[in-house]
């Protein structure tokens, strides 16, 4: 663990000053989050919702599916903190399908549970696709953080055995998956989540005979299109971080991930509606469902 410590520090050390100070937790934290048009459950817990943003107009309207972040833990906030980008996109015409889900270290998350709460909501998604006026020909799967994982896991668990608890497909094939700032190779990184998100998540999230079946480096994704999206100033989840979930497509899968490094960016202003890198990031959106 302490060496784990001392990487992160050095790697932090060695991004050396930016020109423009990266978006803080705190000043994440204190955006304003207005509330969704609607929110739909699909379980019993609280954390088993949806918040749905949808746009004016007939319809029907191209997704975003947001899958939000927080140390695939109970002790950061939910759904909730994703609410802001809600607006950003509904003006613009496209409709958000925010994924609340049991965190690792909550009753009934962890292996299966967080990741049948993922293929629930996005079943849901499908299911309620007519009545609120959705297009699945055009949705995107965008997840932040501990999110990124989990939309790079969705896009890909169609190609679990058939016998696994967690094979299952959407219903749709995504136009593309786009992480941002997320993790690609569990198996790579999953030492450093002891120090970033505190003991027990991992074990608990990925045990060690099932991180096949949850780390989607060792899945196929069903879209050729994954944009992994890195702020070089991003502390918890750098750069590397991606080529690792890169490396371990290549040769074995058709899918060739789009590694998009963002300059003065930090873990947060890839979800910021003022930093210039959620500009790039809502045009990566824009471009992926032919929203002018």
């Amino acid at each position: 663990m302490m060496r784990c410590a001392a990487l992160v520090i050095a790697m932090a050390l060695a991004i050396g000053p930016a020109s423009a100070d990266p978006v803080e937790l705190l000043a994440f934290r204190d955006l304003p989050r207005p509330e969704p048009t609607l929110q739909v459950a699909y379980g019993e817990a609280p954390t088993q919702g949806v918040d749905v943003f949808l746009p004016d107009g007939p319809g029907p309207h191209p997704v975003v599916v947001f899958i939000h972040g927080g140390c695939w833990s109970a002790t950061t906030a939910g759904r909730e903190q994703m609410r802001h980008l809600g607006p950003e996109l509904t003006r613009r015409g496209i409709a958000v399908w925010s994924i609340g889900y049991r965190r690792a270290n909550e009753a009934g998350g962890g292996y299966p549970g967080t990741y049948q709460d993922i293929g629930a909501a996005l079943d849901r998604l499908v299911a309620d696709a007519p009545t609120r006026r959705l297009d699945l020909a055009r949705v995107v799967l965008a997840g932040h953080s501990a999110g990124g994982h989990l939309a790079l896991w969705a896009a890909s668990r169609g190609s679990l055995p058939a016998g696994s608890t967690l094979h299952g497909s959407p219903g749709f094939v995504p136009r593309a998956v786009i992480s941002l700032g997320g993790v690609g190779d569990l198996a790579t990184f999953s030492r450093l989540v002891p120090v970033l998100c505190g003991p027990g998540i991992v074990e608990r999230l990925a045990p060690d005979d099932r991180l096949a079946e949850v780390s989607p480096a060792a899945l196929t994704p069903s879209t050729e299109s994954v944009i992994m999206v890195s702020g070089v100033l991003d502390r918890l989840v750098p750069p590397w971080v991606a080529y690792d979930y890169a490396r371990a497509l290549r040769g074995r899968s058709a899918t060739v991930p789009k590694l998009v490094e963002v300059p003065d960016a930090g873990h947060f202003d890839l979800v910021t509606p003022s930093a210039p890198a959620w500009q790039q990031v809502r045009g990566l959106i824009k471009e992926a469902l032919e929203v002018r």
